[in-house]
């Protein structure tokens, strides 16, 4: 039976193509605004590096089967001549579905940092979808405004319907690069990758007796993403047992929906993974959780990371299976992590899921993990002088038992552990910028050594160490930086910024180097202008609070910010990376 085509027709690109600069080869036209499109690869005369145009304009949902690149060539699915606006009313907004080295990205026009918006999806159903033994794909500069479910989604599920789908047939999903998205407004996750259990003993699905586990991920890397205002939680990521990477990421306002167990800023399963360069702050609500890992295999990485009051606590390690190389586990290095309700680490080695029944509830204590360079400040944990094992120490870096901790002591060294930030010298923290103000601070020089663990940059990707020793926390200080700033004459007349102490207008992370946004509660909407020191207007246009501003096309160095309001203007000096 031929499949049904829910396109009119297909245009291959010529004067349309060029004038647009899409360089497309292949066009898709006469795609429907109220029904789901659904596209065979079949039905399209295309070839591995080809690029597929899905032209500026508003659109129901679009379902790709069957599409296949090769690594070398990925074919690649863009918008053109503006932006594309999905709205799908029943089912997911954009979905791949059988389909091998492809790229989407919504960075067709340069007018948009998000070419590819979706504004709407079916209850329960998710923003982008890779599906049904999708690949090797890349997606960048999507903006999902809301979904019923997750904001992105990548897995094959174990169907008892279809062996293909079980781990013990081979599949792989290999290759992801997630970068550079903004998704915001989810009633589950923003970003799920990865069947949630599986590890080992626990497959999640019995198929006529047969345990059916889900497929393995290798080479996964989650960055330069905007996550924020999720129900739950706002990365997740499962079985990557080979080469997991979550990096570089802002995290807002995430787990708003308050359910328990899911509601982490990050949240890692079943694999081997790094994890760093994340920002991370709680929202309004103080609902979301920090990070946590489980069933973390060995050299697992977690450094250069800030969270901000996190719920729980900020970093939550929980073996749950053993560690099969008992020579190493993890490393908690160089994170900043700021007012957690409950401890900063907690790491907790009882195994729950043991492949040797005797090994039920084994404290695996042996294996060595290091938690160094820490800057933890003021956890809700107390347990000072309290009736227990448990001393100043554990309200920072806490554990499940004695053993534990007694075994790790060794490689517990150089936190800083206090109840008081202020006495610091960091820049600024009411506007949770936490790295150091001069050569001064405290956490300057505090630290040791870490580059033979590969550890030799900061959040900012800076180098380490920059004096005499690595700083304690997720950021080096830069005395670069500094002078930079300080030997730039100001004209006062185009700059007023004399009086910046006094502005409402709240704008983070600054230094910036992927984006930054504004906070004001006065206003929903501001002129913003972003001013070279030469006085060029390098941007001009309407800004809502609160939203990312990327700034990844600019050049690195010092920058004016002019926002105006009906009733006021405000200068602010902002230093790009």
């Amino acid at each position: 039976m031929k499949k049904p085509l829910l396109f009119a027709t297909l245009l291959i690109c010529g004067f349309v193509a060029r004038s647009q600069s899409c360089n497309c080869d292949v066009t898709l036209t006469g795609l429907s605004s109220t029904t789901l499109n659904l596209i065979w690869a079949s039905n399209i005369n295309y070839a591995p590096g080809d690029t597929i145009c899905i032209p500026s304009g508003n659109y129901a949902g679009i379902r790709f089967y069957d599409f296949e690149g090769t690594s070398t060539n990925p074919v690649v699915f863009k918008n053109c001549g503006g932006q594309v606006v999905l709205n799908e009313t029943a089912y997911s907004a954009l979905e791949f579905k059988n389909s091998k080295y492809i790229h989407l990205t919504g960075s067709g026009d340069s007018n948009y940092n998000y070419g590819i918006k979706i504004t709407g999806t079916g209850s329960w159903a998710m923003g982008v979808v890779l599906s049904a033994l999708t690949t090797d794909v890349e997606v960048d500069h999507i903006e999902v405004a809301t979904a019923g479910f997750a904001g992105f989604m990548a897995k094959t599920d174990p169907d008892c319907n279809n062996s293909d789908t079980w781990r013990t047939n081979g599949f792989v999903m290999k290759n992801l690069n997630i970068h550079h998205n903004y998704i915001h407004n989810t009633h589950g996750e923003g970003i799920y990758i990865g069947f949630t259990l599986g590890y080992k003993l626990d497959s999640g699905r019995n198929c006529g007796g047969t345990e059916v586990y889900g497929h393995w991920l290798e080479n996964v890397d989650i960055h330069h993403n905007v996550v924020e205002d999720t129900g739950w939680d706002a990365i997740q990521l499962n079985l990557a047992h080979i080469n997991g990477k979550v990096r570089d990421n802002t995290i807002y306002d995430y787990g708003n929906r308050g359910n328990w167990g899911q509601a982490f800023a990050i949240s890692l399963g079943g694999g081997t993974y790094e994890v760093y360069n994340n920002f991370v702050e709680n929202g309004p609500l103080e609902k979301g959780w920090g990070m946590q890992i489980i069933n973390g295999e060995s050299g697992t990485k977690v450094y250069n990371n800030l969270f901000v009051k996190p719920k729980m606590h900020g970093v939550f390690l929980h073996n749950r299976h053993e560690f099969e190389d008992v020579t190493e586990g993890y490393y908690v290095v160089n994170n900043t992590i700021v007012e957690p309700e409950r401890a900063g680490v907690h790491y907790n080695t009882t195994v729950l899921h043991p492949i040797d029944p005797a090994d039920l509830y084994r404290n695996q204590s042996e294996v060595p993990s290091y938690f160094v360079n820490n800057l933890v400040v003021d956890p809700g944990y107390d347990f000072e002088g309290g009736n227990t094992w448990k001393q100043n120490q554990e309200s920072y870096f806490d554990f499940n038992e004695r053993d534990t901790r007694d075994s790790l002591l060794t490689n517990i060294y150089s936190n800083i552990m206090t109840r008081q930030i202020d006495t610091l010298g960091l820049t600024d923290v009411s506007a949770n910028d936490f790295s150091p103000a001069s050569s001064s601070s405290d956490v300057v020089d505090a630290g040791s050594n870490l580059a033979t663990w590969g550890i030799t940059f900061d959040m900012e990707n800076a180098s380490r160490p920059m004096g005499n020793n690595f700083d304690v926390g997720a950021y080096e200080y830069q005395s670069t930086s500094t002078s930079l700033i300080a030997s730039i004459p100001m004209d006062p007349e185009l700059y007023d910024v004399s009086n910046e102490e006094q502005f409402r207008t709240v704008f983070y992370p600054n230094p910036s180097k992927t984006s930054f946004r504004l906070q004001n509660a006065d206003y929903e909407k501001v002129v913003l202008q972003l001013i070279h020191l030469d006085g060029r207007i390098l941007h001009s246009g309407t800004y809502k609070i609160g939203t990312p501003f990327s700034v990844e096309k600019y050049k690195s160095g010092l920058y004016f910010l002019k926002v105006t309001a009906p009733d006021k203007t405000e200068t602010h000096r902002l230093v790009i990376r």
